[in-house]
């Protein structure tokens, strides 16, 4: 075979030599055999040309950075101003039911942001009576937001005001801050945030109104009673250390559980609404919940502030009329009487 029909023929590391330039990796052998072919060194000088001419240049900037910190700093500044401004609503959310004993316009109005907006989203929910009852006695106090439930209404007129106030005066931060910064698309997610956590919060106290509304139904956990006349009123609480008024409270309880509990539920066409007595059933040790329920103590049946009836022992009504008559004084007559007997039995043992 002559020279001319060798260097015709393609070589055959041509495919390697490729390889090696893709891959960009050592191979000893394809280098040696590099120095030898004017082929392939032809192939890899023709790939390096190609190569080099696809490189793109580096482009300087030639601006200057100072209008870009110049913005870095003023996001950053409005960022901490926003989270000021929204920490400021906390406080004034939580301390806004204030704002009913407050005699300076200008702090009034503050003050009363937060907690009308609360007021507003609960009325819209569930629309309550404006007169209703709570604290210790009935008819003692003014409650809105969960009528006879204390725990809940706590929660919606101190916390549900510091998730708005936050809102509020964070959104007052938005609104004069820098506009090209902290643009209406910026404020926009701010305000939905807010918004779906304060709907989701409420959510969850309405659902909470409803599970406990159920329990206390069911009079379940009962913790305390309050009868009252044309002319007084008694509160009898379970307390942690027993005395007197503890002593009448369990002496209530067991006797309206005498009969085993739960109570048994009776039709609804028993009442006699002219023989019913109002009294008003605390529940729940740390849920604080209260209902105003009627008690007929001829026909022995109690009708719950959702309209279930119960039949409730003879010995429970007959305390009912007895409180009517003279406020459970011979029941404390009887107390002090056992406790007089016991300091003297136990006097005359000690002597």
């Amino acid at each position: 075979m002559n020279r001319e029909e060798v260097t015709a023929v393609a070589c055959d590391y041509r495919d390697r030599v490729l390889e090696y330039l893709r891959g960009n990796t050592e191979d000893p052998e394809v280098e040696k055999h590099l120095e030898e072919c004017g082929e392939c060194r032809a192939l890899v000088e023709g790939y390096l040309e190609k190569e080099k001419e696809l490189d793109i240049p580096e482009a300087g900037y030639g601006g200057t950075d100072e209008g870009l910190k110049e913005r870095v700093v003023h996001f950053e500044k409005g960022t901490r101003r926003i989270l000021v401004f929204t920490l400021v609503g906390f406080v004034l959310g939580w301390f806004s039911i204030a704002y009913f004993t407050d005699s300076f316009l200008v702090t009034k109005v503050i003050l009363a942001i937060p907690y009308k907006v609360s007021e507003m989203l609960h009325n819209l929910f569930h629309a309550q009576p404006y007169g209703y009852y709570g604290g210790n006695g009935m008819f003692t106090e003014f409650n809105e937001f969960f009528p006879g439930r204390g725990l809940l209404t706590f929660l919606a007129e101190r916390i549900t005001p510091v998730m708005i106030g936050g809102a509020v005066y964070g959104s007052l931060a938005y609104f004069t801050g820098d506009s090209k910064i902290f643009t209406l698309r910026r404020y926009l997610k701010f305000a939905a945030v807010w918004a779906a956590v304060v709907l989701l919060w409420t959510g969850a106290l309405l659902k909470a109104d409803t599970v406990m509304a159920a329990k206390d139904d069911r009079m379940e956990d009962v913790t305390g009673f309050f009868l009252a006349t044309e002319s007084r009123g008694n509160g009898y609480y379970e307390e942690d250390e027993p005395g007197g008024i503890d002593t009448i409270f369990r002496i209530l309880r067991d006797a309206l559980y005498r009969d085993g509990n739960p109570l048994e539920r009776l039709s609804p066409d028993v009442r006699v609404p002219e023989d019913e007595l109002q009294l008003q059933i605390f529940l729940g040790k740390y849920r604080q919940d209260s209902m105003i329920c009627e008690v007929n103590p001829k026909e022995h049946y109690l009708v719950t502030e959702h309209g279930t009836v119960y039949r409730v022992p003879e010995e429970f009504s007959r305390y009912m009329v007895q409180y009517q008559e003279d406020c459970l004084e011979s029941l404390y007559d009887e107390y002090d009487g056992e406790e007089t007997l016991t300091d003297e039995e136990t006097g005359g043992m000690e002597n």
